[in-house]
């Protein structure tokens, strides 16, 4: 199976070559065609998160119910611990009857799916830490230090694939980082019913367990250009806890940014800023974003 990663790039469904397979994003939506091997395994646009499983989770019913893909080629626009996880079952489709397998991956796309406030209800709570904290470190630790937006995503993705191996193969408990803390947060923006969150860390959790069920997390970022001169942007994610949460319509509101700034998209319960070649992200402020967001809101009430 051959593996081609295109950061931060999304085609349609009926661009995509026969004998393929579109992880998490790729395309926009689940889609299938038979006849031509194509495959868009997403739970993005045209799905109800809370309803559609994870892009692993879509990957391993695939292949129990006889995806070959040997000779078919993968295409990924970003490396998390979903689209991992898929590439791992697509290079060992022979394990997803194992036990740990089947756990790990409902684990891991009910979280992706659903967010961090599923780690509580997770089948096997040490397996999924381990994955998330250990074979999942080397992509965390590239977007905490700010790396991730211009470092090289095959190796990256080879690093964590490595990991997962020994994660599933030998059991390998990986050291965890003591010097990490709690990830930290600054609300700069309180809009009718969301806030605005700063921070270059995964926050949702922490936000959602002190009471923030509508937020926009975003960071800086600076991405240096062939020329030498650093171009300044914005990554952005719009969020709500669940599908259950009312007031804030994430796909609305998406619509409403990508109206300004084309390339804003996601699913029903989270979404963000585009993501482009180079690496960065929205060119729009915060002061910007927040107003877009909360003109949509209050023409509603």
């Amino acid at each position: 199976m051959k593996i081609v990663i295109k950061r931060g790039e999304t085609v349609p469904f009926c661009e995509l070559p026969n004998n393929s397979l579109a992880l998490d994003g790729y395309v926009q939506g689940p889609a299938i065609d038979v006849p031509t091997k194509r495959y868009s395994f997403d739970h993005h646009a045209g799905c109800l998160r809370l309803v559609t499983k994870a892009t692993c989770a879509q990957v391993l019913d695939a292949l129990i119910l006889g995806l070959d893909p040997r000779q078919m080629t993968a295409y990924l626009n970003d490396i998390d611990a979903d689209t991992v996880l898929a590439v791992w079952l697509l290079k060992h489709p022979q394990a997803v009857t194992h036990p740990r397998v089947r756990n790990l991956v409902e684990d891991v796309g009910n979280v992706d799916a659903h967010g961090p406030s599923y780690f509580p209800f997770v089948r096997d709570g040490d397996l999924c830490q381990r994955f998330f904290k250990g074979a999942m470190e080397p992509e965390a630790r590239s977007r905490r230090e700010g790396a991730y937006a211009t470092m090289d995503l095959y190796d990256l993705l080879n690093d964590c694939l490595q990991r997962t191996d020994k994660l599933i193969f030998r059991n390998k408990r990986f050291p965890i980082c003591k010097e990490r803390k709690i990830p930290h947060y600054e609300i700069t923006h309180q809009g009718t019913g969301w806030v605005m969150s700063r921070s270059s860390e995964r926050v949702f959790g922490a936000l959602y367990r002190d009471g923030y069920t509508r937020v926009v997390s975003y960071h800086p970022l600076e991405v240096q250009l062939p020329c030498g001169e650093l171009e300044h942007s914005f990554a952005y994610t719009i969020a709500k806890q669940s599908d259950l949460v009312t007031g804030f319509e994430i796909p609305e509101l998406l619509a409403r940014l990508d109206a300004i700034e084309p390339g804003w998209g996601g699913g029903s319960s989270i979404g963000g800023a585009p993501r482009r070649s180079n690496g960065s992200r929205s060119y729009l402020s915060p002061d910007r974003v927040f107003e877009i967001i909360e003109s949509a809101i209050t023409e509603k009430a």
